[in-house]
């Protein structure tokens, strides 16, 4: 590693040029996101000036206060008041237009919310501060009792911030709006309505409050769809209001799996941004910042899209190899609001590897557009020292698709033999490498959990993912891991094509029968990914028809298969599987924990017996909301 690589020893050349790495709602707001604090210290380390600013944690902030509560309490009265008296006049005249459909739901919506509510509705403004400081005071943190309640009091003052703008719905972890579909013209459109986007208000006090401090580059870090509307909302102002000189560039992993419908959409750039940065950013971003600074051709700056105003057309400038992980500069937190994070330890993601070493599982696209490479174990056990004598962190997610069992052995006598006296958890395949004296010793190093790729207990739908795993031979390994005292989380998904009910309930049967070993679950519905092996051999895996993709900017399609499960039938099973688990489960503490970085937290806390023993009080289970 040269001198200049090294956090703390800066250069000159780049601090007369401000550069803003901004991350935009919707994200879980519970620690800092791996991207832009990547980003700051590569940038940093090179002599850069960068500053950081986490809305996302912000929104949160200010959304869920007493004062913020109220005025939307009234807001919503007023409107449900007015929303009556149309509904009886609409009936009369037979009005079905999209809008006063909407505006129907809106209204029955509300009715609800106040009839299931009625006893909690006025106290929220008095309680949500107390709420937010469970999350973030340990002593009430690690109270059960206390957390399961903060989380119930923050859920329903998130459904009363999200009413006046129903359909779309705000939680702690995701963010949806149906009736915004993710095409150019519909963003724009509801970007900038302030009456149906719920972001609109607070995203113009930040974009005065950004373009005050006078940032040469403004980067958006936009990495799913949860991000998309919030994300293009802020840009859209920025791209407004920004005078001559200030560029704005959108970055994240969400939008380089577009970039063929980005180059025919010059609408797009016109409205949110100067520029889209592809793929992995430090070799790009350092580039671009270096080229806005000495006003050079943006043509230099590799895996770029950007928009030529001269010729009014969208430009792609070239495909290079990322930096190498070992060039990296260490991860920076300077500038963000470690205070504001509903925490009260964090847990940083860090990436020991880019890419998986599998790779042929074929429902992911993860590794599209990635080059795949692993970070020196000199390298990453200097990250973890830095991170944890800096900033005082001693809790850490890998975040890598997938780290090999050796690596994650030699790493794991690393933190052992240097007693850094930090705790892990990970990604994991349930593969035959992890044997007992491997799974003893990352446990010993702090390893408190690993997330296996578990994906269905159905025999036939295993081979069609392509998991290269023995799947009868995976309860050995995870009775292994529990044995060694490590938490087996399990991934897993309903919906493959050509799923029936019935294979997908064996997967819940197997959650169920193995609870002594898979100790949770993370449940989701399956997607086809627009870079997915399944995708490119769509025929093969039974995939009909292909749904006309009026969602130009998704990164999935729309598809119908030759048999198996409906969309609804799929959606009730997601549901299914929480009763059964849950009742298997006896209300379990991990379900109201909610979030796996909470249940890692716990474990450092109070170990494994302590969670899995804990049963929440009976009169809380409808209260009941896993991810």
């Amino acid at each position: 590693m040269s001198e200049n690589n090294i956090p703390g020893t800066p250069r000159k050349d780049g601090e007369d040029f401000l550069t803003m790495f901004v991350f935009p709602p919707q994200w879980t707001p519970q620690n800092p996101y791996f991207a832009i604090t990547a980003l700051a210290g590569h940038l940093r380390s090179r002599g850069f000036r960068v500053t950081l600013a986490d809305l996302n944690v912000e929104f949160y902030d200010q959304i869920l206060t007493p004062e913020y509560l109220e005025m939307t309490l009234r807001k919503v009265m007023m409107s449900y008041h007015y929303l009556f008296t149309q509904s009886r006049l609409r009936a009369l005249i037979n009005d079905n237009t999209l809008e006063n459909q909407i505006e129907a739901m809106r209204f029955l919506e509300m009715e609800r919310f106040f009839k299931e509510n009625q006893k909690v509705i006025e106290q929220l403004p008095r309680i949500i501060m107390d709420a937010k400081e469970t999350l973030r005071d340990p002593r009430r943190f690690y109270n059960p009792m206390l957390l399961v309640d903060a989380f119930y009091a923050i859920d329903t003052a998130l459904e009363l911030v999200s009413l006046p703008y129903h359909p779309s719905r705000l939680t702690f972890n995701g963010f949806d709006q149906p009736h915004c579909l993710l095409a150019t013209e519909t963003l724009v459109e509801h970007a900038g309505n302030r009456s149906s986007n719920m972001f609109y208000d607070f995203m113009a006090e930040q974009a005065d409050r950004i373009l005050k401090q006078k940032p040469g580059l403004i980067g958006i870090s936009i990495n799913s769809t949860t991000q998309v509307l919030p994300g293009l909302t802020l840009a859209m102002m920025l791209r407004q209001k920004a005078p001559a000189g200030t560029f704005i560039n959108i970055g994240g992993n969400y939008f380089g799996r577009v970039k063929e419908t980005l180059l025919r959409r010059s609408k797009f750039f016109k409205n949110f941004c100067h520029s889209v940065t592809l793929g992995e950013g430090e070799k790009q971003t350092l580039a671009l910042v270096s080229c806005l600074k000495e006003g050079r051709e943006l043509s230099e700056v590799p895996n770029l899209l950007y928009y030529d105003e001269k010729e009014d057309k969208v430009k792609f400038t070239f495909d290079d190899i990322p930096e190498k992980l070992d060039n990296l500069g260490y991860h920076d937190l300077e500038g963000l609001p470690l205070d504001l994070y509903f925490t009260p330890d964090l847990v940083l993601c860090l990436q020991s590897s880019k890419g998986c070493y599998w790779g042929k599982c074929t429902f992911c696209d993860t590794d599209f557009g990635i080059h795949h490479d692993v970070k020196s174990l000199d390298r990453m056990v200097g990250e973890i020292k830095y991170l944890r004598d800096k900033y005082g962190v001693k809790n850490f997610e890998f975040i890598d698709e997938s780290i090999h069992p050796d690596y994650m052995k030699a790493l794991a006598e690393r933190l052992i033999e240097e007693k850094l006296d930090v705790h892990w958890f990970s990604n994991g395949r349930l593969e035959k490498g992890f044997n007992r004296e491997i799974l003893d010793t990352l446990h010993k190093s702090g390893l408190t959990m690993i997330l296996w790729g578990f994906e269905s207990g159905n025999e036939r739908i295993m081979k069609l993912i392509n998991k290269g795993v023995d799947i009868q031979g995976r309860t050995a390994i995870l009775r292994d891991a529990s044995e060694a005292g490590i938490w087996n989380f399990a991934y897993i998904f309903f919906g493959f094509p050509t799923e029936t009910r019935e294979e997908a309930l064996d997967t819940i049967n197997a959650l169920c029968e193995n609870k002594d070993i898979i100790h949770s679950y993370g449940r989701s519905v399956f997607t086809l990914g627009k870079h997915s092996l399944l995708y490119m051999d769509r025929e093969k895996y039974g995939i009909l028809d292909m749904v006309a993709d009026t969602e130009e900017l998704s990164s999935s399609y729309h598809y119908r298969s030759t048999l198996g499960m409906t969309d609804d039938q799929v959606d009730e099973m997601m549901k299914e599987c929480t009763r059964i688990c849950a009742r298997h489960h006896d209300y379990n503490l991990w379900y109201y924990l909610r979030y796996r970085e909470n249940i890692h937290l716990y474990l450092v806390k109070y170990g494994m017996d302590y969670i899995r023993n804990y049963k929440v009080q009976k009169e809380l289970s409808s209260r009941l909301q896993i991810w």
